[in-house]
């Protein structure tokens, strides 16, 4: 045309942005492998992650870091580029590594915002942590007891240490740091679930590793500027005392026979009504003698309320001898009507 003459020689300055064969695979460099790698990521699994996101040529197209939060997601599943679903698998926790992916693995022709059309992309990423949402809770036992036959149980009040990490090491709370101990009646549902399920089965004196996946801890949502959505968590405890509870069902127990003449003792003024104020001066007495127990970690006036409501089967704040039953009572008139 107008632009070159003819039998002119040509001369081409040029930048070399990037270069692939169709046939390329995803290129994996390792830069950083973790010494300790219990377990590789696999189909299904579920990553956080940071990355930093370049074309060949070092240009910056997108990081996570930039949001100061991980990219979360499933790996094998679809749910990102192909290269990138590629590449997230068989990583360690903490594992840094370089995945080069090329166009047709990545975003094709088209390219998508930053990203030109036939780009190789390059994702320098680092693992935070990853689960699958078929796991449980894992424990380890790092130190037990000479003499460890008192097992914790559900009802149990304990007094407990921990530290609370992300398994990259980030410490998110101890108690230690606090100068208290953390104290439950397990299996109440005063912590997460997993937490529940790692305190079980302990002695006083033993120290164990809980790690629990997000699903039996926080969930997706985390705790606001304290957990991580879908974060694993790692509890170090060592469980200092433990207060057995009393059987399942049951909030006050007697230590001795009971009473046949009970409800004329609770009814201090012999009126046939027992008032809530009764009900609790008796119930503190029984407790006080040693001759009851009520159920450790729990507000005494709540409990007791509660007993008393329980008894007070027309509500109308007073409890009278028909109305009045124990416990083993109850059981056993609905065996009977069985």
């Amino acid at each position: 045309g107008k632009d070159i003459p003819g039998q002119a020689s040509l001369v081409f300055d040029v930048v070399l942005l990037d270069l692939h064969n169709p046939k390329d695979g995803v290129t994996i460099e390792n830069q950083q492998v973790p010494e300790s790698c219990e377990r590789r990521s696999q189909t299904g699994d579920f990553l956080r992650y940071h990355y930093n996101g370049t074309l060949l040529d070092g240009t910056l197209f997108d990081s996570s870091y930039s949001r100061n939060r991980t990219y979360d997601t499933y790996v094998g599943k679809g749910y990102v580029i192909a290269g990138m679903d590629e590449g997230l698998l068989g990583v360690c926790t903490g594992e840094r590594r370089r995945i080069i992916i090329p166009p047709h693995l990545g975003y094709g022709e088209e390219g998508r915002g930053k990203i030109p059309g036939s780009a190789v992309l390059v994702f320098d990423i680092h693992v935070v942590d990853f689960h699958n949402p078929m796991d449980s809770v894992s424990i380890t036992v790092t130190y037990k007891p000479p003499n460890c036959t008192v097992l914790s149980k559900r009802g149990d009040y304990l007094k407990y240490h921990y530290n609370a990490s992300l398994l990259d090491g980030t410490l998110l709370d101890s108690t230690h740091s606090l100068g208290k101990t953390y104290n439950i009646v397990l299996g109440s549902g005063q912590v997460v679930v997993g937490m529940d399920i790692g305190l079980q089965d302990m002695c006083v004196g033993e120290r164990r590793t809980v790690v629990i996946p997000p699903h039996l801890g926080y969930g997706e949502d985390g705790v606001e500027g304290e957990v991580p959505g879908s974060a694993v968590l790692v509890f170090d405890i060592e469980l200092l005392d433990l207060v057995s509870g009393l059987p399942e069902g049951y909030m006050f127990v007697w230590n001795g026979e009971v009473s046949p003449n009970l409800f004329e003792e609770i009814d201090q003024n012999h009126d046939g009504e027992v008032l809530l104020e009764e009900f609790s001066d008796y119930i503190q007495a029984q407790v006080d003698s040693g001759k009851g127990k009520l159920a450790p970690g729990f507000d005494f006036e709540k409990i007791v309320k509660n007993m008393f409501t329980n008894q007070d089967r027309d509500g109308n704040g007073k409890v009278t001898a028909e109305e009045f039953k124990l416990k083993d009572q109850e059981v056993k008139e609905e065996h009977d009507e069985l």
